[in-house]
């Protein structure tokens, strides 16, 4: 597993925090991608056999990147954010973000955009109740995937909140873990669906 601090991570000063504003996607791509080539190249990652997972704006990212690149044989996206427009007026802090995080061409920074790209099996994982990132983005992504045929899973956590996985019912957050586990060793694991 690769665990990264891309940019708008914490604690590398203040230009550092600030890199993605207006340009969720386009300005760290390459963070990510970069860090998997590494892996790739030293031979500690199998190319053919990489997945990508992340919950809010590591949803977000798994969504873009499977939209960029068909390297990703598999994808889990947690409390996704899909469609920057929707997003701001269907948020607690939609305002704010828009204002402040991802201002600009919303079209360009929405992974919605790229769905017609993506091959990687997905699976979703959303709270119902999830004010910060609705379910509708992740309801959104369902859709355009199905329709695309591509294999897509979308699991709705009834009563949970954008933080459930840290403090939300223990079944849920049992739940979410094991369906990670289950659905990369489905996809990823053996090299084909089983």
């Amino acid at each position: 597993m690769l665990t990264l601090n891309p940019r708008a991570s914490d604690g590398y000063g203040e230009a550092f925090y600030k890199a993605t504003a207006g340009a969720w996607g386009l300005a760290d791509t390459q963070d990510f991608l970069a860090a998997v080539d590494a892996l790739v190249a030293d031979g500690v990652a199998d190319p053919e056999r990489l997945a990508v997972t992340g919950y809010s704006y590591g949803g977000y990212m798994t969504c873009w990147l499977t939209g960029v690149t068909g390297r990703f044989k598999a994808a889990v996206a947690g409390g996704a954010v899909t469609d920057l427009s929707s997003i701001s007026g269907t948020s607690d802090l939609g305002h704010l973000l828009k204002t402040y995080e991802y201002h600009g061409d919303l079209a360009a920074q929405s992974p919605i955009t790229r769905v017609g790209e993506v091959t990687a099996p997905t699976l979703l994982l959303h709270g119902e109740n999830d004010d910060r990132c609705p379910i509708g983005q992740a309801e959104q992504w369902f859709a355009a995937l199905r329709e695309r045929r591509v294999p897509v899973r979308l699991v709705r956590y009834p009563g949970a909140s954008h933080l459930f996985i840290l403090n939300g019912r223990p079944s849920h957050r049992y739940d979410y873990n094991e369906r990670i586990i289950a659905w990369l060793e489905q996809w990823v694991s053996s090299g084909s669906p089983s």
